[in-house]
């Protein structure tokens, strides 16, 4: 979540209007300027190929990016997903050198740990046991450990999440609980500031960024994309697209004719994040962490500045909002949401201020029906898909711009991807990852909630 004095802010749109722009010449047209489009537009065009980025906005990771939570974890019920987390985060720790330019303020990792709470039916082994696997550290913490190490929380149990408005939602707390704690988890301060960081290193080396332009159309021919029309009839021609356009995704993907090959696809979901003040003895550097309640159905985080951020993991009882029209809402929290998150948040954090109206926002986050992202080729030679990111895929976007850059590298030289799968080599921690199971025909993935955060 972007906070008020945002450095990014002020020139996150400078030089970036579409007045004057020279279509010609491209190899890749990137839709999609947040975090993950950055990201992908940097690798790409450090690749050997020159890339302009395209969006209908107005500033650089101005849209669901700018609502993220930016939480690094490891928390992913597959072993892929905790392999590219992992992965991501060494690059995280060293934004500066991932960059190889940085040109005014870089957002920072702060690695204050993140701390596990599960719901009482929630069975950890085989996450740990992909742990193991990768080498991700953790501590397993029972009632009097955690009482030790985080006095501030409330340590009985409250399960299942509820709303106020429910007869049961104050009763006193049963049982106690236990809880899996990651030294390495965190948060990224300004999620906003590290897409324009991505961006601006992207145009250092060559890239191209035109704001305000909105894609009306895709170009294509012979089973090949084209390139794409933006408004105003102007058309740009390139051999490769990649559609990162966040919760519009799918509205590019019908213009590219797509979606008939996919089994899985992508659909806006409306989010809110609710802000409240720190409390003293869980804020940034007085042993707050990042904290995961599956017990009470929330995530939040202390901010620099002493704000604290709270969200919801779509418990049972939490209402679902799906928008066929992203550009539609406001961006300000749902007070029934705010309400529910804010109460759910200070049983667990008693000294939590309460505030006396919604403060926070609303976004739409781009999720798949099995909630982990897709990252493949397309239907349409040359069209690419990285896309069903917000939520939980922030953590990973620097490494996924080197996933797109090895997929769309394999796949323009003849690789078959679809019966072959594209695997990419982790260089900080020596792992491989298997892009096959970000596939667009993956079989629906029975993986459990990975969507917060």
């Amino acid at each position: 979540m972007s906070t008020d004095g945002n450095p990014s802010a002020g020139f996150a749109a400078a030089g970036f209007d579409a007045a004057g722009f020279d279509a010609a010449g491209f190899d890749v047209v990137v839709v999609g300027a947040g975090v993950i489009g950055a990201a992908v537009a940097l690798e790409l065009q450090r690749g050997g190929r020159n890339v302009l980025v395209v969006d209908k906005g107005d500033a650089v990771g101005g849209g669901s990016t700018s609502a993220s939570s930016s939480i690094i974890r490891f928390t992913y019920s597959t072993l892929d997903g905790i392999i590219a987390s992992w992965e991501a985060m060494h690059q995280w720790a060293q934004w500066a050198a991932h960059l190889g330019y940085a040109q005014g303020p870089i957002c920072r990792f702060h690695r204050v740990g993140k701390l596990h709470i599960p719901a009482p039916d929630q069975d950890l082994a085989p996450m740990l046991a992909n742990f193991e696997t990768v080498g991700v550290p953790y501590e397993l913490l029972d009632a009097p450990a955690l009482a030790a190490r985080f006095p501030a929380l409330e340590l009985g149990s409250f399960h299942p999440p509820r709303w106020p408005t429910d007869p049961a939602f104050f009763d006193p707390a049963h049982g106690r609980i236990s809880a899996m704690f990651q030294p390495d988890g965190g948060f990224v301060d300004d999620p906003q500031l590290a897409a324009v960081n991505l961006m601006d290193a992207a145009r250092h080396f060559g890239a191209t960024v035109r704001l305000r332009c909105r894609v009306t159309g895709v170009l294509r021919g012979s089973g090949r994309v084209l390139g794409v029309t933006l408004d105003g009839g102007q058309a740009v021609h390139a051999p490769v697209v990649v559609n990162a356009a966040g919760p519009w995704s799918s509205q590019l993907n019908a213009m590219a004719g797509v979606l008939d090959d996919m089994r899985i696809t992508t659909r806006a979901l409306r989010q809110t994040i609710a802000s409240s003040a720190a409390p003293s003895t869980f804020g940034v550097g007085s042993g707050g962490t990042v904290l995961a309640d599956m017990d009470l159905g929330t995530y939040s985080r202390p901010q620099p500045g002493g704000s604290y951020l709270v969200g919801g993991v779509e418990a049972e009882c939490d209402p679902l909002e799906w928008a066929d029209d992203p550009d539609a809402a406001a961006p300000t929290p749902d007070p029934a949401m705010f309400e529910a998150l804010i109460l759910r948040a200070a049983r667990r954090l008693p000294d939590l201020a309460i505030p006396h109206r919604p403060a926070g926002l609303a976004s739409h986050y781009d999720v798949t029906e099995d909630w982990l992202p897709i990252y493949d080729r397309s239907s349409l030679d040359g069209f690419y898909l990285a896309i069903g990111t917000s939520g939980n895929q922030f953590k990973n976007a620097p490494l996924v711009g080197q996933m797109m850059n090895t997929l769309v590298s394999a796949c323009e030289a003849g690789h078959d991807h679809d019966n072959d799968p594209v695997r990419v080599a982790c260089t900080h921690t020596g792992l491989t990852l298997d892009l096959g199971q970000f596939s667009r025909r993956r079989e629906f993935a029975h993986t459990g909630n990975n969507v917060w955060g």
